[in-house]
């Protein structure tokens, strides 16, 4: 680590450089040395961490000490790669291998850390599968919705595919759902493109549509791609498991709240679905959640001996 800093080593950081360009798992071990370097405070009382920024140092660079510096920059990383894969407590996000699935169940916000430096936020009950190359990071997400915080890689385009779309990025932030055959996007940083072929190799041409901060779009197996909508500022909050609604039909603030337990809500009335509802209700308690919207727009709330709830209209009160 030393050695890479140092303002008088350009060479050696050119070499270093094609090194951690050569192989995504390069960077990504550089980084979490880079970072175990700053954080950890029993490297900075050694004599080698003490000596980090003075000017004394060009010695150090001398032909016969280099192979040394490499070697004890090797073990450093190899001592960081250890403890990440060993599961010592270093390091405590997923890291996943260059391709591989990953699952949340229902309930289950999940936070995934990838192998370039992104990560990735599951919602609950979702699949998503990662493959990355050498020339492209291209994940499939079969099922649910997903947050991807892409780390910059102007190499190396960060492809989700999603139903019969795919949406490119390289440093950006946002958000893909799917629902069956329908595909739902929103960006919250940066700029991503969004196209409807499956991909690069098929025959037709696919249409493109750009996205700016806080713009959603829409799209299904045989629908073209349309322009770009303002999204809603409650459809960004999702993990921090609350679900938000500002006059949501209440048939459709149900639904969102199905996909989060296993207890079952349901509408006595299906006309019921149509009362509109704005409030903050959070995912973990089915029931509690049941409670508070039927509190919230004077209906009953009812558990079944299934253990489900149905929401119904209150009883009229017998005249007197």
């Amino acid at each position: 680590m030393a050695l890479i800093h140092d303002p008088d080593a350009a060479v050696d950081r050119a070499a270093f450089e094609r090194w951690r360009t050569a192989d995504p798992r390069h960077a990504a071990a550089y980084a979490r040395a880079e970072r175990a370097w700053d954080s950890a405070a029993f490297l900075a009382q050694t004599s080698f961490g003490r000596t980090r920024a003075l000017p004394e140092r060009r010695r150090f660079f001398e032909r016969t000490e280099l192979r040394y510096a490499f070697a004890a920059a090797a073990v450093l990383v190899v001592a960081i790669l250890g403890l990440s894969i060993g599961g010592v407590g270093l390091f405590r996000h997923d890291r996943p291998p260059q391709a591989a699935q990953f699952a949340s169940n229902i309930g289950q916000i999940r936070r995934v850390a990838l192998a370039d430096g992104s990560t990735v936020t599951l919602d609950t009950d979702s699949v998503l599968r990662v493959a990355f190359t050498a020339s492209e990071r291209r994940l499939y997400l079969s099922r649910g919705r997903a947050r991807f915080d892409v780390a910059h890689d102007a190499a190396r385009p960060f492809v989700v595919m999603a139903g019969n779309g795919s949406v490119t990025a390289r440093g950006t932030i946002f958000d893909v759902a799917v629902a069956g055959d329908r595909v739902k996007v929103i960006l919250l940083r940066g700029v991503i493109e969004v196209r409807d072929g499956p991909s690069a190799a098929d025959t037709s041409q696919p249409t493109m549509v750009r996205l700016s901060p806080g713009q959603q779009i829409a799209f299904g197996a045989a629908e073209p791609l349309v322009v770009p909508q303002p999204a809603a500022a409650t459809d960004a909050q999702w993990p921090t498991g609350m679900l938000n609604f500002d006059r949501t039909r209440l048939a459709d603030a149900i639904a969102q709240a199905n996909r989060y337990s296993t207890v079952r809500i349901s509408l006595a009335d299906p006309a019921l679905g149509d009362v509109r509802i704005t409030g903050a209700y959070h995912t973990g308690d089915a029931a509690g959640l049941a409670q508070g919207i039927a509190d919230s727009l004077g209906l009953h709330a009812a558990k079944t001996p299934e253990g489900d709830v149905v929401i119904s209209a209150l009883a009229p009160v017998p005249a007197t």
